[in-house]
Protein backbone atom coordinates (compact mmCIF):
# COMPACT_ATOMS: atom_id res chain seq x y z
CA UNK A 1 0.00 0.00 0.00
CA UNK A 2 0.95 3.54 -0.82
CA UNK A 3 0.12 5.11 2.41
CA UNK A 4 2.15 4.80 5.58
CA UNK A 5 1.24 3.22 8.54
CA UNK A 6 -0.57 6.19 10.87
CA UNK A 7 1.28 7.12 14.01
CA UNK A 8 -1.50 9.24 15.20
CA UNK A 9 -3.69 8.84 17.82
CA UNK A 10 -6.65 7.54 16.68
CA UNK A 11 -9.63 7.05 19.02
CA UNK A 12 -9.72 3.52 20.18
CA UNK A 13 -13.40 1.99 20.81
CA UNK A 14 -14.14 1.36 24.76
CA UNK A 15 -15.00 -1.93 23.66
CA UNK A 16 -11.38 -2.63 22.33
CA UNK A 17 -9.92 -2.75 25.57
CA UNK A 18 -9.14 -6.80 25.10
CA UNK A 19 -7.38 -7.36 22.07
CA UNK A 20 -5.51 -4.10 22.73
CA UNK A 21 -4.11 -4.71 26.15
CA UNK A 22 -2.43 -7.85 24.41
CA UNK A 23 -0.97 -6.46 21.67
CA UNK A 24 0.36 -4.22 24.15
CA UNK A 25 1.81 -6.62 25.87
CA UNK A 26 3.52 -8.47 22.83
CA UNK A 27 4.83 -5.39 22.28
CA UNK A 28 6.72 -5.59 25.43
CA UNK A 29 7.91 -9.21 24.37
CA UNK A 30 9.36 -8.19 21.29
CA UNK A 31 12.03 -6.10 22.56
CA UNK A 32 12.87 -9.02 24.99
CA UNK A 33 13.53 -10.91 22.03
CA UNK A 34 15.65 -8.14 20.31
CA UNK A 35 17.36 -7.94 22.83
CA UNK A 36 18.44 -11.51 23.41
CA UNK A 37 19.37 -11.84 19.65
CA UNK A 38 21.38 -8.72 19.68
CA UNK A 39 23.45 -9.90 22.48
CA UNK A 40 27.01 -9.75 21.97
CA UNK A 41 29.05 -13.18 22.19
CA UNK A 42 29.81 -14.28 25.50
CA UNK A 43 33.05 -14.85 27.31
CA UNK A 44 33.22 -18.33 28.24
CA UNK A 45 35.33 -17.98 31.32
CA UNK A 46 33.87 -15.65 34.78
CA UNK A 47 35.31 -14.87 38.05
CA UNK A 48 33.87 -17.06 40.90
CA UNK A 49 30.78 -15.34 42.08
CA UNK A 50 29.90 -13.54 39.00
CA UNK A 51 27.28 -15.24 36.93
CA UNK A 52 28.02 -16.22 33.14
CA UNK A 53 26.35 -13.78 29.72
CA UNK A 54 24.98 -16.78 28.44
CA UNK A 55 23.21 -18.21 32.15
CA UNK A 56 22.17 -14.58 31.93
CA UNK A 57 20.67 -14.89 28.65
CA UNK A 58 19.19 -18.32 29.54
CA UNK A 59 17.29 -17.00 32.62
CA UNK A 60 15.56 -13.75 30.65
CA UNK A 61 14.90 -16.13 27.83
CA UNK A 62 13.06 -18.42 30.12
CA UNK A 63 11.28 -15.73 32.03
CA UNK A 64 10.27 -14.96 28.77
CA UNK A 65 8.77 -18.14 27.97
CA UNK A 66 7.00 -18.12 30.95
CA UNK A 67 4.82 -15.01 30.12
CA UNK A 68 4.35 -16.01 26.74
CA UNK A 69 2.43 -19.44 27.94
CA UNK A 70 0.36 -16.77 30.79
CA UNK A 71 -0.56 -14.88 27.35
CA UNK A 72 -1.63 -17.91 25.66
CA UNK A 73 -3.71 -19.24 28.75
CA UNK A 74 -5.38 -15.44 29.19
CA UNK A 75 -6.17 -15.39 25.19
CA UNK A 76 -7.82 -18.88 25.53
CA UNK A 77 -9.97 -17.46 28.60
CA UNK A 78 -10.46 -14.50 27.41
CA UNK A 79 -11.86 -16.01 24.01
CA UNK A 80 -14.37 -18.16 26.39
CA UNK A 81 -15.68 -15.11 28.21
CA UNK A 82 -16.29 -12.95 25.21
CA UNK A 83 -17.87 -15.73 23.39
CA UNK A 84 -21.68 -15.18 24.22
CA UNK A 85 -21.35 -11.17 24.87
CA UNK A 86 -18.64 -10.60 21.38
CA UNK A 87 -18.98 -13.50 19.22
CA UNK A 88 -16.37 -11.81 16.65
CA UNK A 89 -13.72 -10.85 19.42
CA UNK A 90 -13.93 -14.31 20.78
CA UNK A 91 -13.31 -16.04 17.32
CA UNK A 92 -10.35 -13.61 17.11
CA UNK A 93 -9.14 -14.25 20.16
CA UNK A 94 -9.65 -18.26 19.92
CA UNK A 95 -7.94 -17.97 16.17
CA UNK A 96 -4.54 -16.14 18.03
CA UNK A 97 -4.09 -19.30 19.85
CA UNK A 98 -4.62 -21.60 17.33
CA UNK A 99 -2.15 -19.67 15.17
CA UNK A 100 0.55 -19.73 18.01
CA UNK A 101 -0.13 -23.49 18.58
CA UNK A 102 0.38 -24.46 15.09
CA UNK A 103 3.42 -22.31 14.89
CA UNK A 104 4.72 -24.23 18.14
CA UNK A 105 5.85 -20.58 19.20
CA UNK A 106 5.72 -21.36 22.86
CA UNK A 107 7.49 -24.34 22.47
CA UNK A 108 10.12 -22.49 20.08
CA UNK A 109 10.73 -20.82 23.26
CA UNK A 110 11.57 -22.61 25.41
CA UNK A 111 13.51 -24.47 22.75
CA UNK A 112 15.52 -21.47 22.38
CA UNK A 113 16.34 -21.73 26.43
CA UNK A 114 17.68 -24.70 26.31
CA UNK A 115 20.59 -23.74 23.53
CA UNK A 116 21.23 -21.08 25.70
CA UNK A 117 22.02 -23.24 27.99
CA UNK A 118 23.68 -25.57 26.08
CA UNK A 119 26.15 -22.79 24.76
CA UNK A 120 24.57 -23.21 20.96
CA UNK A 121 23.90 -19.66 20.28
CA UNK A 122 23.95 -20.18 16.69
CA UNK A 123 21.01 -22.31 16.76
CA UNK A 124 19.51 -20.28 19.72
CA UNK A 125 19.77 -17.00 17.55
CA UNK A 126 17.83 -18.72 14.41
CA UNK A 127 15.10 -19.67 17.23
CA UNK A 128 14.67 -16.02 18.44
CA UNK A 129 14.81 -14.56 14.78
CA UNK A 130 11.95 -16.92 14.26
CA UNK A 131 9.52 -15.96 17.24
CA UNK A 132 10.39 -12.79 16.76
CA UNK A 133 8.67 -12.93 13.04
CA UNK A 134 6.18 -15.46 14.86
CA UNK A 135 4.98 -12.80 17.65
CA UNK A 136 4.61 -9.70 15.31
CA UNK A 137 2.30 -12.16 13.03
CA UNK A 138 0.41 -12.77 16.31
CA UNK A 139 0.51 -8.95 17.07
CA UNK A 140 -0.48 -8.06 13.71
CA UNK A 141 -3.78 -10.36 14.36
CA UNK A 142 -4.68 -9.19 17.64
CA UNK A 143 -4.61 -5.25 16.61
CA UNK A 144 -6.81 -6.29 13.72
CA UNK A 145 -9.64 -6.10 15.31
CA UNK A 146 -9.49 -2.25 15.16
CA UNK A 147 -8.70 -1.96 11.90
CA UNK A 148 -11.94 -0.65 10.00
CA UNK A 149 -11.74 2.37 12.39
CA UNK A 150 -8.20 2.95 11.46
CA UNK A 151 -9.49 3.03 8.10
CA UNK A 152 -12.05 5.09 8.52
CA UNK A 153 -10.06 7.41 10.34
CA UNK A 154 -7.19 7.52 7.46
CA UNK A 155 -9.54 8.08 4.82
CA UNK A 156 -11.23 11.01 6.55
CA UNK A 157 -7.38 12.41 7.04
CA UNK A 158 -7.08 11.91 3.50
CA UNK A 159 -9.64 13.59 2.36
CA UNK A 160 -9.14 16.95 3.92
CA UNK A 161 -5.58 16.70 2.65
CA UNK A 162 -6.87 16.68 -0.63
CA UNK A 163 -9.12 19.52 -0.25
CA UNK A 164 -6.21 21.42 1.03
CA UNK A 165 -4.27 20.48 -1.89
CA UNK A 166 -6.92 21.60 -4.39
CA UNK A 167 -6.95 24.72 -2.46
CA UNK A 168 -3.44 24.95 -2.73
CA UNK A 169 -3.55 24.41 -6.73
CA UNK A 170 -6.09 27.11 -6.79
CA UNK A 171 -4.36 29.95 -5.36
CA UNK A 172 -0.60 28.86 -7.35
CA UNK A 173 -2.79 28.98 -10.45
CA UNK A 174 -4.24 32.57 -9.44
CA UNK A 175 -0.25 33.62 -8.45
CA UNK A 176 0.70 32.31 -11.96
CA UNK A 177 -2.00 34.19 -13.69
CA UNK A 178 -1.32 37.62 -11.53
CA UNK A 179 2.87 37.18 -12.83
CA UNK A 180 2.06 36.72 -16.32
CA UNK A 181 -0.16 39.11 -16.12
CA UNK A 182 1.84 42.09 -15.53
CA UNK A 183 1.10 42.70 -11.63
CA UNK A 184 3.09 44.20 -8.42
CA UNK A 185 6.27 41.38 -8.58
CA UNK A 186 6.88 42.59 -4.75
CA UNK A 187 3.09 41.60 -3.87
CA UNK A 188 3.09 38.52 -5.71
CA UNK A 189 6.49 37.75 -4.17
CA UNK A 190 5.21 38.28 -0.83
CA UNK A 191 2.01 36.17 -1.39
CA UNK A 192 4.51 33.22 -3.11
CA UNK A 193 6.17 33.10 0.42
CA UNK A 194 3.11 32.71 2.04
CA UNK A 195 1.91 29.89 -0.13
CA UNK A 196 5.23 27.89 0.22
CA UNK A 197 4.73 28.68 3.91
CA UNK A 198 1.34 26.98 4.26
CA UNK A 199 2.61 24.07 1.33
CA UNK A 200 5.18 23.10 3.59
CA UNK A 201 2.87 23.04 6.88
CA UNK A 202 0.73 20.65 4.81
CA UNK A 203 4.06 18.42 4.08
CA UNK A 204 4.82 18.17 7.97
CA UNK A 205 1.28 17.20 8.67
CA UNK A 206 1.10 14.89 6.37
CA UNK A 207 4.96 13.80 7.79
CA UNK A 208 3.69 13.33 11.62
CA UNK A 209 0.03 11.80 10.78
CA UNK A 210 0.53 9.73 8.42
CA UNK A 211 3.98 8.21 8.11
CA UNK A 212 4.78 8.03 12.11
CA UNK A 213 8.49 8.34 14.00
CA UNK A 214 10.91 6.27 12.27
CA UNK A 215 12.59 3.65 14.04
CA UNK A 216 13.59 4.75 17.64
CA UNK A 217 17.78 5.31 17.28
CA UNK A 218 17.68 5.78 20.92
CA UNK A 219 16.64 2.58 21.83
CA UNK A 220 18.91 1.04 19.68
CA UNK A 221 21.60 2.63 21.27
CA UNK A 222 20.64 1.11 24.43
CA UNK A 223 20.51 -2.37 23.57
CA UNK A 224 22.80 -2.30 20.75
CA UNK A 225 27.09 -1.06 20.74
CA UNK A 226 27.61 2.28 18.61
CA UNK A 227 30.27 1.39 16.12
CA UNK A 228 33.89 2.32 16.83
CA UNK A 229 32.59 1.69 20.99
CA UNK A 230 32.19 -2.11 20.40
CA UNK A 231 34.90 -5.01 20.90
CA UNK A 232 33.24 -8.46 20.28
CA UNK A 233 33.72 -9.78 23.79
CA UNK A 234 31.95 -6.47 25.27
CA UNK A 235 29.64 -7.43 28.25
CA UNK A 236 26.68 -5.85 29.72
CA UNK A 237 27.09 -2.65 31.66
CA UNK A 238 28.61 -3.47 34.96
CA UNK A 239 30.92 -6.29 33.52
CA UNK A 240 32.90 -4.47 30.93
CA UNK A 241 32.38 -0.71 29.76
CA UNK A 242 32.34 -0.33 25.78
CA UNK A 243 34.96 1.33 24.32
CA UNK A 244 37.32 1.43 26.96
CA UNK A 245 39.32 -1.85 26.08
CA UNK A 246 41.22 -2.49 22.80
CA UNK A 247 43.35 -5.23 21.86
CA UNK A 248 46.78 -3.93 22.90
CA UNK A 249 45.55 -0.96 25.48
CA UNK A 250 45.94 -3.37 28.77
CA UNK A 251 47.94 -2.56 31.27
CA UNK A 252 50.62 -4.88 31.74
CA UNK A 253 49.27 -7.51 34.27
CA UNK A 254 45.50 -6.25 34.48
CA UNK A 255 43.24 -8.66 34.07
CA UNK A 256 39.39 -8.31 34.62
CA UNK A 257 37.03 -10.96 35.32
CA UNK A 258 36.43 -12.99 32.12
CA UNK A 259 39.35 -11.46 29.88
CA UNK A 260 41.15 -14.35 30.87
CA UNK A 261 41.02 -18.34 30.17
CA UNK A 262 43.13 -21.37 30.42
CA UNK A 263 46.41 -20.60 27.44
CA UNK A 264 45.22 -17.32 26.08
CA UNK A 265 47.70 -15.03 25.15
CA UNK A 266 49.01 -12.30 27.33
CA UNK A 267 47.31 -8.87 26.40
CA UNK A 268 50.04 -7.18 25.04
CA UNK A 269 50.60 -9.80 22.34
CA UNK A 270 47.51 -9.65 20.43
CA UNK A 271 47.46 -8.02 17.05
CA UNK A 272 45.08 -5.17 16.08
CA UNK A 273 42.63 -7.41 13.97
CA UNK A 274 42.74 -10.77 16.10
CA UNK A 275 39.98 -10.98 18.41
CA UNK A 276 40.69 -10.26 22.58
CA UNK A 277 41.54 -13.47 24.55
CA UNK A 278 38.36 -13.33 26.35
CA UNK A 279 36.87 -14.58 23.28
CA UNK A 280 38.30 -17.51 22.80
CA UNK A 281 37.08 -20.64 22.81
CA UNK A 282 39.64 -23.14 23.95
CA UNK A 283 40.69 -25.12 21.26
CA UNK A 284 40.07 -22.66 19.25
CA UNK A 285 43.09 -22.19 15.91
CA UNK A 286 42.87 -18.69 15.19
CA UNK A 287 41.59 -15.59 16.85
CA UNK A 288 40.01 -14.21 13.72
CA UNK A 289 38.57 -16.67 12.15
CA UNK A 290 35.34 -17.42 13.90
CA UNK A 291 33.81 -15.75 16.58
CA UNK A 292 32.14 -17.68 19.25
CA UNK A 293 28.78 -19.24 17.88
CA UNK A 294 28.17 -16.43 15.78
CA UNK A 295 30.66 -15.13 12.92
CA UNK A 296 32.03 -16.84 10.06
CA UNK A 297 35.48 -15.98 8.62
CA UNK A 298 35.69 -12.64 6.84
CA UNK A 299 32.38 -11.41 8.65
CA UNK A 300 32.34 -8.13 10.81
CA UNK A 301 32.61 -8.25 14.80
CA UNK A 302 28.90 -9.18 15.84
CA UNK A 303 27.89 -5.71 17.30
CA UNK A 304 28.80 -4.34 13.98
CA UNK A 305 26.75 -6.51 11.85
CA UNK A 306 23.95 -6.34 14.42
CA UNK A 307 24.68 -2.62 13.83
CA UNK A 308 24.40 -3.00 10.28
CA UNK A 309 21.39 -5.54 10.12
CA UNK A 310 19.89 -2.50 12.50
CA UNK A 311 20.41 0.31 9.79
CA UNK A 312 19.44 -1.86 6.84
CA UNK A 313 16.22 -2.60 8.59
CA UNK A 314 15.35 0.84 9.72
CA UNK A 315 15.85 2.17 5.95
CA UNK A 316 13.71 -0.44 4.71
CA UNK A 317 11.46 0.36 7.02
CA UNK A 318 11.83 4.14 6.78
CA UNK A 319 11.72 3.52 2.37
CA UNK A 320 8.00 1.95 3.31
CA UNK A 321 6.71 4.76 5.64
CA UNK A 322 7.36 7.43 3.69
CA UNK A 323 4.61 9.15 1.96
CA UNK A 324 4.95 9.84 -1.74
CA UNK A 325 2.51 12.96 -1.45
CA UNK A 326 4.08 14.43 1.14
CA UNK A 327 7.86 14.70 -1.12
CA UNK A 328 5.94 15.60 -3.79
CA UNK A 329 4.54 18.84 -1.59
CA UNK A 330 8.37 19.34 -0.53
CA UNK A 331 9.11 19.61 -3.95
CA UNK A 332 6.23 22.14 -4.45
CA UNK A 333 7.51 24.30 -1.73
CA UNK A 334 11.45 23.94 -2.82
CA UNK A 335 9.86 25.07 -6.46
CA UNK A 336 7.64 27.95 -4.99
CA UNK A 337 11.03 28.78 -2.66
CA UNK A 338 12.87 29.51 -6.42
CA UNK A 339 9.91 31.32 -7.85
CA UNK A 340 9.62 33.78 -4.62
CA UNK A 341 13.41 34.43 -4.99
CA UNK A 342 13.07 35.09 -8.69
CA UNK A 343 10.07 37.07 -7.90
CA UNK A 344 12.17 39.39 -5.56
CA UNK A 345 14.30 39.87 -8.55
CA UNK A 346 11.72 40.96 -10.75
CA UNK A 347 12.67 37.88 -13.29
CA UNK A 348 9.12 37.76 -14.39
CA UNK A 349 9.62 34.96 -17.05
CA UNK A 350 11.86 32.99 -14.76
CA UNK A 351 9.42 33.09 -11.99
CA UNK A 352 6.39 31.80 -13.80
CA UNK A 353 8.21 28.74 -14.81
CA UNK A 354 8.55 28.13 -11.45
CA UNK A 355 5.44 28.34 -10.23
CA UNK A 356 4.20 26.48 -13.24
CA UNK A 357 6.68 23.40 -12.11
CA UNK A 358 5.35 23.98 -8.59
CA UNK A 359 1.57 23.65 -9.58
CA UNK A 360 2.41 20.72 -11.02
CA UNK A 361 3.97 19.06 -8.36
CA UNK A 362 0.75 20.28 -6.36
CA UNK A 363 -1.04 18.43 -9.09
CA UNK A 364 0.97 15.05 -8.64
CA UNK A 365 0.87 15.55 -4.76
CA UNK A 366 -3.16 15.58 -5.36
CA UNK A 367 -3.16 12.38 -7.57
CA UNK A 368 -0.89 10.38 -4.66
CA UNK A 369 -3.53 11.13 -2.10
CA UNK A 370 -6.07 9.96 -4.25
CA UNK A 371 -4.27 6.91 -5.01
CA UNK A 372 -4.03 6.27 -1.22
CA UNK A 373 -7.42 6.94 -1.02
CA UNK A 374 -8.57 4.50 -3.44
CA UNK A 375 -6.61 1.95 -1.53
CA UNK A 376 -8.01 2.43 1.56
CA UNK A 377 -11.74 2.27 0.05
CA UNK A 378 -10.85 -0.57 -1.47
CA UNK A 379 -9.34 -2.61 1.62
CA UNK A 380 -12.34 -1.11 3.43
CA UNK A 381 -15.05 -2.44 1.10
CA UNK A 382 -13.15 -6.15 1.38
CA UNK A 383 -13.07 -6.04 4.91
CA UNK A 384 -16.50 -4.98 4.96
CA UNK A 385 -17.96 -7.77 2.09
CA UNK A 386 -15.80 -10.34 4.24
CA UNK A 387 -17.64 -9.06 7.62
CA UNK A 388 -20.92 -9.51 6.18
CA UNK A 389 -20.73 -12.62 4.40
CA UNK A 390 -19.09 -14.15 7.83
CA UNK A 391 -22.15 -12.70 9.64
CA UNK A 392 -24.78 -14.38 7.29
CA UNK A 393 -23.35 -17.10 6.85
CA UNK A 394 -24.02 -17.31 10.63
CA UNK A 395 -27.14 -16.03 10.88
CA UNK A 396 -27.79 -19.13 8.07
CA UNK A 397 -26.98 -21.90 10.28
CA UNK A 398 -28.61 -20.37 13.23
CA UNK A 399 -32.19 -19.79 11.51
CA UNK A 400 -31.70 -23.36 9.26
CA UNK A 401 -31.73 -24.82 13.33
CA UNK A 402 -35.17 -22.90 13.74
CA UNK A 403 -36.96 -23.51 10.92
CA UNK A 404 -35.79 -27.40 10.82
CA UNK A 405 -37.42 -27.22 14.79
CA UNK A 406 -40.28 -25.10 13.55
CA UNK A 407 -41.23 -27.87 10.66
CA UNK A 408 -41.11 -30.83 13.34
CA UNK A 409 -43.29 -28.74 15.89
CA UNK A 410 -45.19 -27.82 12.78
CA UNK A 411 -46.24 -32.07 13.01
CA UNK A 412 -47.62 -31.93 16.18
CA UNK A 413 -51.19 -32.20 15.67
CA UNK A 414 -53.28 -29.75 17.84
CA UNK A 415 -55.16 -32.30 20.45
CA UNK A 416 -50.99 -33.57 21.29
CA UNK A 417 -49.57 -29.87 21.84
CA UNK A 418 -48.44 -30.25 25.45
CA UNK A 419 -47.03 -27.65 27.86
CA UNK A 420 -43.48 -28.95 26.46
CA UNK A 421 -44.59 -27.81 23.02
CA UNK A 422 -45.57 -24.31 25.04
CA UNK A 423 -42.24 -24.12 26.22
CA UNK A 424 -40.33 -25.48 22.64
CA UNK A 425 -41.97 -23.11 20.74
CA UNK A 426 -40.71 -20.00 23.23
CA UNK A 427 -37.38 -21.06 22.94
CA UNK A 428 -37.30 -21.26 19.12
CA UNK A 429 -38.59 -17.83 19.50
CA UNK A 430 -36.16 -16.89 21.28
CA UNK A 431 -33.26 -18.30 19.07
CA UNK A 432 -35.54 -16.07 16.51
CA UNK A 433 -34.53 -13.34 18.10
CA UNK A 434 -30.90 -13.99 18.84
CA UNK A 435 -30.74 -13.94 14.82
CA UNK A 436 -32.97 -10.74 14.59
CA UNK A 437 -30.16 -8.62 16.71
CA UNK A 438 -27.48 -10.31 14.31
CA UNK A 439 -29.54 -8.79 11.18
CA UNK A 440 -29.55 -5.58 13.17
CA UNK A 441 -25.56 -5.17 13.56
CA UNK A 442 -25.39 -6.43 9.81
CA UNK A 443 -27.94 -3.96 9.14
CA UNK A 444 -25.82 -0.89 11.16
CA UNK A 445 -22.70 -2.17 9.16
CA UNK A 446 -23.97 -1.80 5.87
CA UNK A 447 -25.84 2.00 6.43
CA UNK A 448 -22.63 2.76 7.98
CA UNK A 449 -20.98 2.12 4.86
CA UNK A 450 -23.62 3.99 3.27
CA UNK A 451 -22.87 3.58 -0.58
CA UNK A 452 -25.71 0.75 -0.63
CA UNK A 453 -29.43 0.66 -0.72
CA UNK A 454 -30.96 -2.47 -1.74
CA UNK A 455 -28.75 -4.50 0.51
CA UNK A 456 -29.47 -2.78 3.92
CA UNK A 457 -33.25 -2.21 2.74
CA UNK A 458 -33.18 -6.43 2.52
CA UNK A 459 -31.41 -7.11 5.82
CA UNK A 460 -33.76 -4.56 7.19
CA UNK A 461 -37.13 -6.33 6.00
CA UNK A 462 -35.55 -9.58 6.75
CA UNK A 463 -34.94 -8.57 9.83
CA UNK A 464 -38.64 -7.47 10.13
CA UNK A 465 -39.51 -11.09 9.27
CA UNK A 466 -37.01 -12.42 11.75
CA UNK A 467 -39.43 -10.81 14.71
CA UNK A 468 -42.79 -11.16 13.34
CA UNK A 469 -41.51 -15.13 13.13
CA UNK A 470 -39.86 -14.68 16.97
CA UNK A 471 -43.60 -13.45 18.28
CA UNK A 472 -45.60 -16.18 16.40
CA UNK A 473 -43.09 -18.61 18.36
CA UNK A 474 -43.74 -16.80 21.42
CA UNK A 475 -47.35 -17.41 21.06
CA UNK A 476 -47.14 -21.06 19.71
CA UNK A 477 -48.51 -19.63 16.03
CA UNK A 478 -47.49 -22.43 14.32
CA UNK A 479 -48.38 -22.44 10.65
CA UNK A 480 -48.22 -21.87 7.35
CA UNK A 481 -47.41 -17.85 7.71
CA UNK A 482 -44.48 -18.79 10.05
CA UNK A 483 -42.94 -21.62 8.09
CA UNK A 484 -43.60 -19.26 4.84
CA UNK A 485 -41.88 -15.86 6.62
CA UNK A 486 -38.81 -18.76 7.76
CA UNK A 487 -38.42 -19.38 4.27
CA UNK A 488 -38.11 -16.28 3.17
CA UNK A 489 -35.37 -15.31 5.31
CA UNK A 490 -33.13 -18.42 4.52
CA UNK A 491 -34.11 -17.61 1.11
CA UNK A 492 -32.78 -13.98 1.50
CA UNK A 493 -29.76 -14.67 3.37
CA UNK A 494 -28.98 -17.46 1.02
CA UNK A 495 -28.98 -14.76 -2.09
CA UNK A 496 -27.17 -11.56 0.67
CA UNK A 497 -24.34 -14.64 0.57
CA UNK A 498 -24.02 -14.92 -3.47
CA UNK A 499 -24.01 -11.21 -3.84
CA UNK A 500 -21.42 -10.75 -1.25
CA UNK A 501 -19.57 -13.81 -2.43
CA UNK A 502 -19.57 -12.15 -6.52
CA UNK A 503 -19.12 -8.91 -5.26
CA UNK A 504 -15.43 -10.01 -3.73
CA UNK A 505 -14.83 -11.80 -6.58
CA UNK A 506 -15.40 -8.21 -8.23
CA UNK A 507 -13.44 -6.49 -6.28
CA UNK A 508 -10.49 -9.02 -6.68
CA UNK A 509 -11.09 -8.90 -10.73
CA UNK A 510 -10.68 -5.08 -10.47
CA UNK A 511 -7.39 -5.25 -7.93
CA UNK A 512 -5.68 -7.11 -10.84
CA UNK A 513 -6.88 -4.82 -13.36
CA UNK A 514 -5.87 -1.81 -11.16
CA UNK A 515 -3.40 0.34 -13.56
CA UNK A 516 -6.39 0.38 -16.38
CA UNK A 517 -9.32 1.46 -13.79
CA UNK A 518 -7.19 3.84 -11.89
CA UNK A 519 -8.21 6.56 -13.31
CA UNK A 520 -12.04 5.52 -12.81
CA UNK A 521 -11.82 4.45 -9.74
CA UNK A 522 -10.10 7.79 -8.50
CA UNK A 523 -12.77 10.14 -9.84
CA UNK A 524 -15.34 8.49 -8.04
CA UNK A 525 -15.55 6.67 -4.57
CA UNK A 526 -15.45 2.34 -4.90
CA UNK A 527 -19.64 1.54 -3.99
CA UNK A 528 -19.60 -1.51 -1.75
CA UNK A 529 -21.32 -3.64 -4.47
CA UNK A 530 -22.01 -2.38 -8.47
CA UNK A 531 -25.56 -1.08 -10.02
CA UNK A 532 -25.90 -5.04 -10.91
CA UNK A 533 -25.63 -6.13 -7.98
CA UNK A 534 -28.15 -4.09 -6.27
CA UNK A 535 -30.55 -4.57 -9.37
CA UNK A 536 -30.41 -8.07 -8.58
CA UNK A 537 -31.25 -7.66 -5.35
CA UNK A 538 -34.27 -5.57 -5.66
CA UNK A 539 -35.46 -8.39 -8.06
CA UNK A 540 -35.35 -10.69 -5.53
CA UNK A 541 -37.56 -8.63 -3.17
CA UNK A 542 -40.08 -8.22 -5.75
CA UNK A 543 -40.25 -12.08 -6.29
CA UNK A 544 -40.58 -12.71 -2.60
CA UNK A 545 -43.03 -10.48 -2.36
CA UNK A 546 -45.09 -12.14 -5.29
CA UNK A 547 -43.94 -15.66 -3.93
CA UNK A 548 -45.61 -14.28 -0.33
CA UNK A 549 -48.53 -12.63 -2.09
CA UNK A 550 -49.48 -16.26 -3.87
CA UNK A 551 -49.06 -17.45 -0.34
CA UNK A 552 -51.50 -15.70 1.16
CA UNK A 553 -54.09 -15.95 -1.44
CA UNK A 554 -54.20 -20.04 -0.36
CA UNK A 555 -55.12 -19.33 2.72
CA UNK A 556 -58.54 -17.43 2.15
CA UNK A 557 -61.60 -19.05 2.20
CA UNK A 558 -62.53 -19.23 -1.33
CA UNK A 559 -58.66 -19.45 -2.97
CA UNK A 560 -60.56 -19.29 -6.40
CA UNK A 561 -61.94 -16.19 -5.88
CA UNK A 562 -60.25 -13.45 -8.24
CA UNK A 563 -60.75 -10.85 -5.86
CA UNK A 564 -60.77 -12.79 -2.90
CA UNK A 565 -61.07 -10.79 0.66
CA UNK A 566 -58.86 -11.75 3.95
CA UNK A 567 -61.20 -11.85 6.85
CA UNK A 568 -58.73 -13.54 9.45
CA UNK A 569 -57.07 -11.29 11.83
CA UNK A 570 -53.44 -12.81 11.09
CA UNK A 571 -54.51 -12.67 7.37
CA UNK A 572 -54.90 -9.15 7.29
CA UNK A 573 -52.10 -7.38 8.82
CA UNK A 574 -49.73 -9.85 6.94
CA UNK A 575 -51.30 -8.16 4.09
CA UNK A 576 -50.75 -4.82 5.22
CA UNK A 577 -47.14 -5.85 5.74
CA UNK A 578 -46.46 -6.87 1.99
CA UNK A 579 -48.31 -3.86 0.53
CA UNK A 580 -45.75 -1.39 2.31
CA UNK A 581 -43.33 -4.05 1.54
CA UNK A 582 -44.47 -3.29 -2.10
CA UNK A 583 -44.01 0.84 -1.43
CA UNK A 584 -40.76 0.02 0.00
CA UNK A 585 -39.21 -1.46 -3.03
CA UNK A 586 -41.00 1.04 -5.41
CA UNK A 587 -39.03 3.91 -3.02
CA UNK A 588 -35.54 1.69 -3.28
CA UNK A 589 -36.03 1.67 -6.91
CA UNK A 590 -36.30 5.11 -7.11
CA UNK A 591 -33.72 5.94 -4.62
CA UNK A 592 -31.04 4.07 -6.93
CA UNK A 593 -32.21 5.47 -10.44
CA UNK A 594 -31.57 9.33 -8.90
CA UNK A 595 -28.48 7.87 -7.34
CA UNK A 596 -29.54 9.29 -3.97
CA UNK A 597 -26.43 7.11 -2.47
CA UNK A 598 -23.49 8.96 -4.22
Amino acid sequence: MTAGTSATRFRWPAMAGLAIPLGLWMLGLLPAVLIAQEEPAPKEAASPGTPAVNDDLALEQERLASKYARLEELLLKMSSLEGGSNPRRAALLLRAVEQSKEKLTKTQLESVVKLLGQKQLKRALDGQSQVQTDLKSLLDLLMSEDRSDRLKSEQQRIKEYIKEVERLIRLQKSLEGQTEGGADLQRVAKEQENLGGRTGDLAKKIKENEEGSPPKPADDESEEKKPGEEQPGEQKPGEQKPGEQKPGEQKPGEQKPGEQKPGEQKPGEQKPGEQKPGEQKPGEQKPGEQNPGEQKPGEQKPGEQSDSKSGDQQQQQQAKQENPARKRLEQAEEKMKAAQKKLAEAKRKESAEEQRQAKEELEKAKAELEEILRQLREEEVQRTLAALEARFRKMLEMQLKVYESTRRLDQVVAANRSDQFVVESGRLGFDERKIAVEARKALTLLQEEGSSIAFPATVEQMEEDMLQVSERLAETKIDDITIGLEEDIISSLEEMIAALEKAQQDAEQKKQQQQQQQQQQQEQEQPLVDKIAELKMIKSLQERVNKRTVRYSRLLEDDQDVVGQAESADLLAALKALADRQKEIFGITRDIVLEKNK
